[in-house]
């Protein structure tokens, strides 16, 4: 991606040669921190609120102090998007617990820290759309007890090696199996199948992110009628689905081709997931 001209940092707009963050900031030595991150179409940042509300829940059981309002966060988001010269915004709001004594300890009377960067949208690949992509099934299991599995936090290293993971096996993306033995979810998206014509993904049982894009992809189902359901599910299931796809606020609804060896499906994209697909564009 482009450098960013103009950030947002602790209550002003700067150039992002100007900002510095503390060498004791808990994000830093810590990853003590959460994020959103998120689309912007023609200069109107997508299901915004949605966002800061996921953002304000995390920051509220993680006991990090969010000052900002939604109004604030919008009029700064806007004026990012002006003063870089972007309307097709890839938006990332970060939130770090801020800086304060060493040790783990929780000092509820902190200030955070907190970094908005608007840049140029770089799109994932057409033919990933038109031929799907191909998933792993990772050889990490992810505990049922993590308390942060289900809040979008900087402590990233984890995904980092998954990733890797993947990418030694020439595929996308890795599901995650979760320690019941359930699919949870891919490094950094939700998963769904279609089977029988329904749409399935896995519930929030299984300790995974309560992905924006999943939402609105339930929602849409409904909207249009197609049965769809939360519930847990195993591999042996998903790779005899009809249909399967993965969703995140920047690849929107994404098609899977395959599953370690596994072919997913007669057709790429299938008949529920390309009209998910449309439906979702269209909200956009």
């Amino acid at each position: 991606m482009q450098s960013t001209k103009f950030i947002f940092l602790n209550g002003k707009i700067i150039s992002d040669t100007e900002a510095s963050v503390s060498s004791g900031d808990r994000g830093f030595l810590y990853g003590d921190g959460i994020f959103e991150t998120l689309r912007s179409y023609n200069e109107k940042p997508f299901k915004l609120a949605e966002h800061l509300e996921r953002m304000r829940c995390s920051a509220e059981r993680l006991s990090i102090s969010f000052e900002y309002t939604n109004v604030e966060i919008s009029e700064n988001i806007k004026e990012l998007l002006e003063k870089n010269n972007v309307q097709d915004a890839y938006i990332r709001i970060t939130l770090s617990r801020g800086t304060g004594d060493n040790g783990l300890g929780i000092n509820n009377n902190l200030k955070s820290t907190i970094l908005i960067q608007v840049k140029p949208f770089v799109s994932y690949e057409k033919r990933l759309y038109e031929n799907g992509m191909s998933l792993i099934v990772s050889k990490c299991r992810r505990s049922t007890s993590c308390p942060i599995s289900c809040h979008k936090t900087t402590n990233l290293l984890t995904s980092i090696l998954l990733k890797e993971e993947a990418k030694e096996k020439s595929a996308n993306e890795a599901i995650v199996i979760n320690t019941d033995g359930y699919v949870a979810e891919c490094v950094v998206s939700n998963i769904f199948m279609v089977s029988d014509g329904n749409v399935i993904t896995p519930s929030l049982d299984t300790n995974i992110l309560p992905g924006v894009t999943r939402r609105t992809a339930l929602d849409i189902c409904q909207n249009i009628g197609i049965p769809a359901r939360e519930e847990c599910f195993k591999i042996k299931t998903l790779i005899k689905a009809e249909e399967v796809f993965i969703t995140n606020s920047l690849m929107e609804i994404m098609p899977v081709s395959r599953i370690d060896d596994y072919q997913i499906g007669k057709t790429i994209p299938g008949k529920i997931t390309q009209q998910l697909m449309g439906e979702y564009r269209r909200l956009t």
